[in-house]
């Protein structure tokens, strides 16, 4: 079995994948035309990841019933999945497991990437059926309950999700102490949340993939009481020590765009751009400039988003509500995401994407559930609370 930290890159592809589908209830798209581009696929060469998974898909080929080959392999599709938002890896990752999952006694490892891959999809419910088959095979599996905590906790079941983290105390202290901090900052004791990812974040070890886990977490525990130098602070931690990853590209992004810092996002992502996520924060960026390049990438993301729409891709409605919104400034149709979005995930982003959705489309109680979830968080930074009151119905109403 793998250790928990050899495990963590796969568990992060869900943190930050929790994100772009097309409009709620609309119609497939259709392309008119043989020769319309719908995506641009990235470039697959001259990159280690990409050399790796030539090369376990080789080794595979060659002896098809090594497990261990196959598991190796899923896990590097969804390490690349989390870097480029390809869904392609997700059904390569699947794949290369299917002989396993199809067998009466899958081996937990298998459930739990295929969990995984559930996740990355928002197929929630399946995913947590498969994380407690493979418990019931490996009790105290660490990897199945830290995905499992991270599950219930964007479901808004903070109760379950502590339980799951308070098992991990068995396995790994500073694990279940950032575990535990995540709910605890959006369950109504983000303070508590914060002190405890600082002392987390010291005590983290040097794999890249838990400190930005930690610095990524503090920084949205401490925005969210209004500590944005320390937001800051840990974030430029986490980016020294991990300058590539993408979850916490996105999270430093988010923080300069609502500082309305454009200029700095430029450089932060200008190279990063077949990563939908970073190519939407660049596009917001360069709008906040006033930057003609801010057009050929929001016809980039429209083409993207018409693309998931050819698939029947609905994963990730919280980037499209931002891009309409923001973008496209098409408050309706992102109040539809929003509040479509808000069915599947309680975060503090869906939350804030509701409110901001509802005001601009001048329908307020279409977020009175995202207001009730604030209230309960007890979040207090001075954006929120302005947004809050924005949202407030009239007295009488």
């Amino acid at each position: 079995m793998r250790s928990v930290l050899g495990w963590f890159n796969v568990l992060l592809i869900a943190l930050l994948c929790m994100a772009l589908t097309p409009l709620a209830q609309a119609e497939p798209f259709k392309p008119t035309d043989d020769a319309m581009v719908l995506e641009t696929l990235p470039r697959r060469d001259n990159d280690a990841l990409n050399a790796r998974i030539a090369s376990l898909r080789m080794q595979l080929n060659a002896a098809p019933a090594d497990f261990k080959l196959a598991s190796e392999l899923a896990e590097r599709h969804l390490s690349r999945f989390r870097r480029d938002s390809d869904p392609r890896d997700l059904g390569q990752a699947e794949a290369a497991i299917a002989p396993w999952l199809r067998t009466d006694n899958p081996p937990a490892l298998a459930l739990i990437l295929r969990a995984s891959v559930q996740q990355s999809n928002h197929q929630f419910d399946a995913a947590l059926a498969n994380l407690n088959l493979a418990m019931s095979k490996t009790p105290g599996n660490p990897q199945a309950l830290l995905m499992r905590a991270s599950i219930l906790q964007v479901q808004g079941h903070y109760a379950a999700a502590k339980e799951s983290c308070g098992a991990l105390i068995f396995q790994d202290t500073v694990f279940a102490g950032i575990c535990l901090a995540n709910v605890l900052a959006v369950s109504g004791q983000p303070d508590q949340a914060t002190a405890l990812l600082q002392r987390m974040l010291t005590q983290a070890p040097p794999e890249q993939g838990i400190k930005a886990w930690a610095a990524a977490s503090l920084a949205e525990a401490a925005a969210s009481i209004g500590q944005d130098a320390q937001a800051e602070a840990a974030l430029r931690s986490g980016l020294a020590a991990n300058p590539r990853d993408a979850y916490l590209k996105t999270a430093m992004a988010d923080f300069l765009l609502a500082q309305r810092r454009p200029r700095e996002v430029l450089p932060l992502l200008a190279d990063d751009i077949r990563n939908d996520n970073l190519l939407l924060r660049l596009a917001m960026a360069e709008q906040q400039l006033g930057s003609a390049d801010a057009r050929a990438h929001i016809d980039d993301l429209q083409a993207r988003f018409a693309a998931a729409a050819a698939r029947g891709d609905r994963v990730h409605l919280r980037e499209e509500a931002m891009f309409r919104l923001i973008l496209l400034n098409q408050p309706e149709a992102a109040l539809q995401l929003a509040q479509a979005n808000w069915q599947v995930q309680k975060e503090l982003a869906d939350c804030r994407i509701l409110l901001e959705s509802a005001v601009a489309a001048h329908q307020p109680r279409a977020a009175q559930a995202a207001l009730e979830w604030l209230k309960t968080a007890g979040l207090r930074a001075p954006s929120l609370l302005a947004l809050e009151q924005q949202a407030q119905l009239p007295a009488g109403r």
